[in-house]
């Protein structure tokens, strides 16, 4: 008879703005395990003693929380059975707004091997698969299959039925000489498997977001096309220009984050999922609560000069804000954001949307619209908000969300902050590791500037409330975030 599978410790691996709620949720179970320390994972090396049955990939601000759950795995194969096991975890009650966003990490050192290998991810299982049911004459001239499966990564990124592959996939000799040669005739039955294993339909060859234009080495990709994305297999569609026609043929991709529904066409529009802990941070923010706004946040209006898909328009939605403007050039961008912001709503009720597009003009009705979009470049801000600015609630908060720099949206920023109320600007910068503080003070004299154009007369207060440091963008970059607050404007001195 066979022994009994061993039973592993698992761990929860979260973002860490939601570690607190999940050590409480723990502890009220009694299921925190208070010998060993809630630990920051910093780097992929911080797991090589963890099996992560689901998709995950490494972000910033994660943190492994212990537990003193166990459960015994069998194989690879019943990893949703594993994740099923914790269902009672991830209850609406303990973490209501994202339960995608948290991982199960169960814990194999010192323990005895399962029965069957365990593989660093149902990815690493699929491919296993599929090596081993390759012809017998084929099989037998490649190498041994640990050695081709120990050179390809475990990382991937899954928003079904999407499976996203990391750009460095199957680029470790013997790999592409093999995919070219003996293999590229089983490259449907390779990607059938990976299909039934992680229950998807489409996969692409993921790649960072190129600088400039791929006609051009001298053309800004200012519309953030990911036209280094490569499909591997499915129907994504083509890169076609923007229309209606083009709009229904193309593959559509939701996700969920914080309970913020977002959507977009991956081979037109990117998602950056890096920036999940700025979207937390934002819901959570002081500046949007009564307390600090005067008002309820329903009373007030924020403004997003570079909306794309939605980002962070929507958590000013989701926090409550009574009117979210958005402004975005990017054909593809504005109907992710329609399509999104129509999955999205409070309650049972759906946030209204509404785009507009060339001369259009807004018009107020009642019954308006949570959030309207501006097809159009963001230096026409000003003129639409001051036609507007009595019909809607007053405007406190403004996203400036362009990388490297969102400089050159900071005068409109200013110029349509409520004048009488003041408010708040979030301006994304991308900043040396060791210029930060120096670059937060010029920050801050630029603002200033934009806010007092008489500087012998000053009439508004200009300070930065608080710098965070979002992620790396570049091996010593950090992409930053100023919440730079600007006071009313005070009246002259007689």
């Amino acid at each position: 008879m066979a022994p009994p599978p061993q039973a592993h410790r698992f761990y929860i691996i979260i973002p860490k703005p939601l570690t607190k709620t999940m050590k409480t949720a723990l502890e009220q179970r009694g299921k925190l395990d208070k010998s060993s320390k809630i630990r920051p994972i910093r780097h992929e090396a911080d797991l090589q003693d963890y099996l992560i049955p689901d998709s995950f990939t490494l972000g910033a601000d994660a943190c492994l929380v212990p537990t003193t759950y166990t459960i015994a795995l069998h194989s690879a194969s019943n990893a949703q059975t594993v994740l099923a096991a914790v269902t009672d975890v991830l209850t609406p009650g303990l973490h209501p707004e994202d339960p995608s966003s948290i991982h199960l990490a169960i814990h194999l050192k010192g323990s005895t091997p399962p029965p069957q290998p365990v593989h660093k991810s149902l990815l690493h299982h699929a491919i296993q698969h599929w090596l081993s049911s390759l012809p017998s004459p084929i099989l037998s001239s490649l190498p041994p299959i640990p050695s081709l499966l120990a050179l390809h990564p475990w990382t991937y990124t899954l928003y079904p039925p999407l499976l996203l592959l990391p750009p460095h996939t199957f680029q470790q000799p013997p790999w592409p000489t093999l995919l070219a040669g003996p293999l590229a005739p089983h490259l449907p039955s390779l990607y059938a498997h990976i299909c039934a294993s992680l229950c998807i339909t489409h996969i692409a060859l993921n790649a960072p977001i190129p600088l400039h234009s791929p006609t051009s080495a001298t053309t800004p990709n200012e519309l953030r096309s990911p036209t280094a994305l490569t499909p591997l297999h499915g129907a994504f569609g083509t890169r076609e220009a923007p229309s209606a026609a083009a709009f229904r043929r193309a593959f559509w991709v939701s996700t969920a984050q914080y309970g913020v529904h977002q959507t977009w066409a991956p081979l037109h529009t990117m998602f950056s999922r890096g920036n999940i802990a700025e979207k937390a941070r934002l819901l959570r923010l002081p500046a949007l609560r009564a307390e600090q706004l005067g008002g309820e946040p329903a009373a007030s209006s924020a403004v997003d000069l570079y909306a794309g898909i939605g980002y962070f328009a929507f958590c000013y939605a989701k926090a409550g804000v009574g009117r979210v403007l958005c402004w975005e050039i990017n054909p593809w961008s504005v109907e992710g954001l329609r399509r999104g912001a129509g999955r999205n709503g409070s309650g049972r009720k759906p946030w209204g949307v509404k785009v507009v597009v060339g001369e259009e003009v807004e018009e107020q009705r009642e019954g308006e619209e949570r959030v309207l979009v501006f097809q159009e470049d963001n230096q026409r801000a000003v003129a639409r908000i001051e036609g507007m600015r009595s019909r809607i609630p007053p405007l406190r908060h403004v996203n400036c969300g362009f990388l490297p720099t969102s400089a050159p949206s900071w005068p409109v920023a200013v110029a349509v902050l409520d004048p009488e109320l003041g408010g708040w600007v979030h301006a994304h910068e991308n900043i040396a590791v060791g210029d930060i503080e120096s670059r937060k003070g010029d920050i801050v004299a630029r603002f200033d500037a934009l806010a007092n154009p008489d500087a012998a007369n000053p009439r508004r207060i200009v300070r930065c409330d608080h710098l965070q440091r979002v992620k790396s963008y570049a091996p010593g970059v950090i992409h930053c975030v100023l919440d730079i607050h600007i006071a009313p404007i005070q009246s002259p001195h007689p």
